[in-house]
């Protein structure tokens, strides 16, 4: 789903990425893990086409993201860095709003996708009103109403309370169980990560230490033992 090929990115004298190979397959959970400034909101940003890299190719469903960014990121969805939406309009009018971007939002869709995240019940109140968590509910059906096989979730679970992560963890072992997506989560919490996904790419300072199924690699240990190990 997702190819990396010879990918760097330089910002001035500073290298964020280099000499990156990496392939994300379908169907699957996969971990972006590193530390603060790894480079792993760098590599999103090329695989969303926002970031353009200095050297190699960025490939989603066999097309050039940079050389084909139509095709590339039709069936793309996404929730990166802060969520931003219009705290004094409504959900569903903020819905519309982002959606109308790219297409007419269907409405039975739309419903749909509002009754998924469980926002029904507050999709007329103002975004102003809505807790951390529901915010965050509201980013990620705005990132599946246009109908995407990848989803790519930059630290979806970050500032939520035990009961939200419970949730968001729930809906996306749901969204590659019940509807086949492909998705890519890059997070800190690395007891989350180790619940949802077996492959994961580690970077450090830039460059990739280790790509695979932690599970088969680690011997037994957790995530967070087979991670300090590798980047230490």
């Amino acid at each position: 789903m997702i190819l990396l090929e010879g990918v760097s990115k330089n910002f001035g004298k500073r290298a964020a990425v280099q000499a990156l190979d990496l392939t994300v397959p379908p169907g699957s959970i996969f971990g972006l893990l590193g530390h603060n400034g790894a480079g792993k909101s760098t590599v999103i940003g090329m695989i969303l086409g926002q970031v353009f890299p200095t050297t190699g190719t960025v490939s989603v469903n066999g097309y050039d993201v940079f050389r084909d960014r139509r095709q590339a990121l039709a069936r793309v969805g996404a929730i990166f860095e802060t969520p931003a939406f219009y705290n004094y309009l409504s959900g569903r009018t903020n819905l519309r709003i982002f959606c109308e971007y790219t297409a007419v939002p269907d409405p039975a869709r739309l419903e749909q996708i509002v009754r998924f995240v469980h926002l029904q019940d507050h999709l007329d109140a103002k975004v102003g009103t809505y807790s951390h968590g529901m915010r965050q509910r509201l980013a990620l059906a705005q990132a599946l109403l246009p109908d995407p096989q990848l989803l790519i979730l930059d630290e979806p679970m970050e500032g939520l309370d035990p009961e939200g992560v419970h949730e968001m963890r729930h809906l996306i072992l749901r969204l590659r169980e019940e509807w086949g997506l492909t998705i890519l989560l890059s997070s800190h919490m690395l007891s989350e990560v180790q619940q949802l996904c077996t492959g994961v790419a580690l970077l450090k300072q830039g460059r990739l230490i280790f790509a695979g199924n932690w599970r088969t690699a680690g011997g037994g240990q957790s995530l967070e033992e087979f991670y300090l190990q590798k980047v230490k």
